[in-house]
């Protein structure tokens, strides 16, 4: 796309009409169409008679040329599809998932009408966060694509954790938490051919450029967001292009077997481990003591007679005694 093209070249110094129009091979009309696009979509692109064009500074969104222009990845995320709105970006993944959609594929939203959590609770996904589906296609069994909610927990908080200061935890299995107050979410879903695993959907919501007081009233003293806890602005193709990144390697790292990496960074990043939880195995609600994980991403409790129970799936919800 050319207005990625044109962003790569002034981001750095100022570039005469003329340089342009040779190094993209377009015309005058084309440039100047493009930048007014450019400028209209709130980009601050500046004019200097004597020096020609620079860009000065970027608004917060996520089409697609705006995310590959500092792309670093491999594979992952190399095609983007981006919508304004759909009812789920899992949903519409599955549609692409039937017509062979690559591997690393990424389907983004601007909002969506009908995301929904692990639990099958509607998700509000309002302008201004990040709702996505990553599709991949592991070559391995439907228990060991269960995995990957761990590698992709360890990626986003390890990305807003170390890369953007924010002091991020993941509440096993699938929270991202900012104290006690969730910023993420993640939803893990298989698709199967009768019982050959076609892919595997990361959905992943992360709540970032918007203000609690928009979101439905009875998560307000539940939910966090980047806006909120950053004393900077952070611009959400920012996160998205160093979660990529992280999430790449850790993902080549699972295909390699390497988990052991991948949970010794989630026992680092944890905000489970040490806290008063309760879990359900087999139907039956218990209060324990959480002690970690296992080496297959299992939750591992000390229940008060000192017993230790493993908890594979299911809901965990820290609690105050």
């Amino acid at each position: 796309m050319i207005r990625k093209h044109i962003l790569k070249n002034i981001e750095e110094e100022y570039v005469t009409e003329s340089e342009l129009i040779e190094k993209l091979n377009i015309t005058h009309e084309h440039l100047k169409e493009n930048l007014n696009k450019l400028k209209n979509a709130g980009y601050d692109i500046r004019h200097e008679d004597s020096k020609g064009y620079k860009l000065f500074n970027v608004p917060d969104i996520i089409e697609p040329f705006e995310i590959e222009r500092k792309l670093s990845t491999e594979y992952i995320a190399h095609n983007i599809h981006f919508y304004q709105e759909v009812t789920s970006t899992n949903d519409l993944a599955k549609k692409f998932v039937d017509n062979n959609a690559p591997e690393g594929t990424v389907i983004i939203a601007e909002q969506q009408t009908a995301g929904r959590s692990r639990s099958n609770n509607d998700w509000a996904s309002p302008e201004g966060g990040i709702w996505m589906t990553l599709i991949l296609k592991p070559e391995v069994s439907l228990l060991e694509a269960s995995k990957l909610t761990i590698v992709t927990g360890v990626a986003i908080a390890k990305t807003l954790h170390d890369n953007f200061n924010l002091d991020t935890g993941i509440k096993w299995p699938n929270d991202i938490m900012i104290g006690n107050k969730k910023i993420c979410g993640i939803l893990t879903e298989a698709v199967t051919d009768y019982d050959k695993l076609k892919a595997v959907l990361i959905g992943i919501g992360i709540d970032v450029n918007i203000n609690t007081d928009d979101l439905p009233e009875d998560l307000h003293d539940i939910t966090t967001t980047v806006n909120e806890e950053s004393s900077e602005e952070i611009k959400r193709a920012e996160i998205l292009n160093v979660f990529f990144r992280i999430f790449e390697e850790f993902y080549n790292e699972y295909k390699e077997g390497n988990f052991k990496h991948i949970i010794a960074e989630w026992r680092r990043l944890s905000s489970t481990t040490g806290n008063r939880v309760k879990v359900y195995k087999d139907g039956k609600a218990m209060i324990a003591d959480a002690v970690g994980i296992d080496t297959q991403g299992a939750l591992i409790v000390e229940l008060d007679d000192g017993s230790l129970e493993k908890i594979i799936s299911g809901e965990c919800k820290i609690i105050d005694e």
